[in-house]
């Protein structure tokens, strides 16, 4: 039980400015203000990730201080006491909030959607995915938006199935070095493991291949400099190790099925 202010159903200490019920779940774009800094620890009734998709804050919780910036992804268990400790600029967040039924229903756990949304650069591409949906309206925009979410749960279960630890080391190694053409043969020996092991189950512990891998992280980070800065998307897509602007075109809409001037036109 949360032992500091407590925010319930719906509540956040921004503003918000359009909100949808689906599934038990409930999607809410909230408008943060410049210089607010909301005064102390506050905890929320219900777990949610939370999209950072304009501006951003530095945040506190129990243990540390971090900064949140636009295109980061946050997820925060219920009862888990936090504070914004300062913010510069006025900011914009989905927050997608999960009532404790929702749970129960699809037999899942809150760990496991933190797992996904730390593990798995796919975990960020769907609330990517839902927040066009939000923007679109459609006439099934609900049913839409229901399977991403179910989507994003199933990832959860996928990363939380038992792996050996040369598969967590690999993440680790792929994730710090994702600007890198790191060979097979490399892997092998900084993983101490057969290079056939690693081929023969890379798909099934990432669920694609290799190169599907590396892109997906390239993407992620693109997300990032699109929504931070003013960089040309010629230029981000060098940043991010495309050879040209049409590779990253290409993977950018495969794994999110919009283009990446729509994300920076995303409001």
């Amino acid at each position: 039980m949360c032992t500091y202010s407590q925010l319930y159903k719906g509540a956040y200490t921004g503003n918000v400015v359009e909100r949808i019920s689906v599934d038990n779940t409930l999607f809410s774009k909230t408008q943060y203000t410049a210089g607010n800094n909301e005064g102390g620890f506050h905890c929320h009734e219900n777990s949610h990730i939370s999209f950072v998709f304009e501006g951003g804050d530095i945040e506190k919780n129990k243990r540390e201080s971090y900064e949140r910036k636009a295109g980061d992804i946050f997820f925060y268990e219920a009862g888990e006491p936090h504070e914004t400790i300062f913010r510069s600029q006025t900011s914009k967040n989905l927050n997608i909030e999960f009532e404790s039924t929702f749970f129960s229903r699809h037999e899942i756990s809150s760990n496991q959607i933190d797992v996904a949304i730390n593990k798995n650069p796919d975990a960020k591409f769907l609330v990517l995915k839902i927040l066009q949906e939000l923007d679109l309206c459609y006439s099934n925009s609900h049913e839409t938006i229901k399977f991403l979410i179910l989507e994003l749960c199933f990832l959860g279960k996928q990363c939380s199935i038992n792996r050996p630890d040369w598969v967590r080391q690999l993440a680790e190694m792929l994730n710090d070095r994702w600007d890198e053409q790191i060979s097979l043969e490399e892997l092998s020996i900084a993983l101490n493991v057969h290079p056939v092991t690693i081929s023969k189950h890379f798909r099934k512990y990432f669920f694609c291949t290799y190169g599907e891998f590396m892109r997906k992280l390239k993407v992620e980070r693109s997300v990032s400099l699109i929504r931070r800065s003013k960089m040309p998307l010629t230029e981000i897509a060098y940043s991010c190790g495309f050879s040209d602007q049409s590779h990253f075109t290409r993977s950018f809409k495969g794994f999110l099925g919009f283009l990446p001037k729509d994300l920076r036109e995303m409001q």
